[in-house]
């Protein structure tokens, strides 16, 4: 039941009543859509079992991830805070009463109940006295409240919403970066490129996917250490470059200067590394030479150090790329393959003995650059 009253003419149910001034206040067909600012909200889940009374269908999750991330918005961005996402509660009742201006109604919400958003408002109770009321007044959220019928739905819906959810990648994110932008603009001749789908190129349509790409352009970076090759190795490390496109590493790959044809001699460049790795005969990969098998990327990198990396996107480059990829590569990635396995056998003959396996050893970043340093 939803009523509009004075204070002179209607009285308040005895159910538990939580107060708002809302700036705007919507009705729907399935309920209202309230939008309300932070500072109004902070008082709904402030006390210890706010859970329990709002009948949450979780508690509080404390400082995960995801509610450390929030807390940081709501303190530096409060704007952001209510730009994503939204609250869901349900209600007995919601009940207005008009204020002495317009646009200046309360909202009274008769028996409230938290369908999805506990995390938000907990984020916002925790902060209220670390923050002042005017810098919770600018985080703006939008409130939706569900009654009878309605509500039933909602808490049913909601609590089977995460089967719904495609949770965004830094890979995903990777189409905001305005130089990812400029190469899907550029000129692919028969092929084309996005961040998620990666990369068509050729007569017969060849993919390369954007994992790829990345290990590829880590490869040939003109980064001095395999720092990029490494993250570029893993499906962790990746989403870690991806995210973090302030990153010193993430701008040597991705940067301004990015063109298709320089993503292509570097994606053939590493796949031709990889292939001579593969050929490699088993023997040269027992012991030491196990190398070869748990960081090829690291081999990779250090094969493609001779070639004139400055020129890598440059599509008028006179270095005979082609020829030097198909014809020497092959040759000096053996060569680098044999030489870096030589120097981890002398720099660290305890491993594989003792419990330490070279599987667990021979990924780590601090090996990258030991090794890296002694092949110089």
């Amino acid at each position: 039941m939803i009523t509009t009253f004075s204070p002179v003419q209607h009285a308040l149910p005895a159910d538990p009543v939580f107060d708002l001034w809302p700036l705007q206040v919507a009705q729907l067909i399935r309920g209202w859509a309230v939008d309300v600012t932070a500072a109004d909200l902070a008082p709904l889940a402030s006390s210890v079992d706010a859970p329990r009374r709002l009948r949450a269908r979780r508690g509080y999750l404390g400082g995960t991830g995801a509610n450390v991330e929030l807390a940081r918005m709501l303190e530096e961005r409060p704007e952001d805070f209510g730009a994503v996402g939204q609250i869901v509660l349900g209600a007995e009742a919601v009940e207005i009463q008009p204020g002495p201006r317009p646009f200046a109604d309360t909202l009274f919400v008769v028996g409230p109940e938290c369908i999805d958003g506990l995390q938000r408002l907990r984020v916002i109770a925790d902060m209220r006295d670390r923050l002042s009321q005017e810098h919770l007044q600018r985080a703006v959220i939008r409130l939706e409240i569900r009654c009878g019928d309605e509500r039933d739905r909602a808490r049913g819906a909601y609590d089977v919403a995460h089967r719904c959810l495609n949770v965004s990648t830094a890979q995903d994110r990777l189409i905001r970066c305005a130089n990812i932008i400029r190469l899907m603009d550029g000129d692919w001749e028969k092929g084309d490129f996005d961040p998620r789908r990666g990369v068509t190129a050729g007569p017969h349509g060849q993919r390369f996917s954007m994992a790829d790409v990345t290990s590829a352009l880590a490869c040939l970076s003109d980064f001095p250490q395999p720092v990029a090759a490494h993250l570029a190795a893993t499906p962790e490390g990746r989403e870690a470059l991806w995210s973090d496109r302030a990153s010193a590493v993430y701008r040597r790959l991705f940067h301004g200067r990015m063109s298709p044809v320089g993503v292509m001699r570097a994606v053939e460049a590493w796949r031709t590394a990889r292939a001579a790795l593969a050929a490699m005969p088993r023997k040269s990969r027992q012991g030491h030479g196990h190398l070869i098998e748990y960081a090829p990327e690291l081999i990779c990198w250090k094969a493609c150090r001779w070639l004139p990396l400055l020129s890598l996107h440059d599509p008028k480059s006179p270095f005979r790329w082609d020829r030097a990829i198909e014809r020497d590569l092959p040759a000096r990635t053996v060569r680098a393959a044999e030489s870096l396995v030589t120097h981890y056998n002398r720099l660290h003959p305890e491993h594989g003995r003792s419990g330490r396996s070279y599987k667990s050893e021979a990924p780590k970043l601090d090996l990258w650059r030991e090794l890296a340093e002694c092949a110089g």
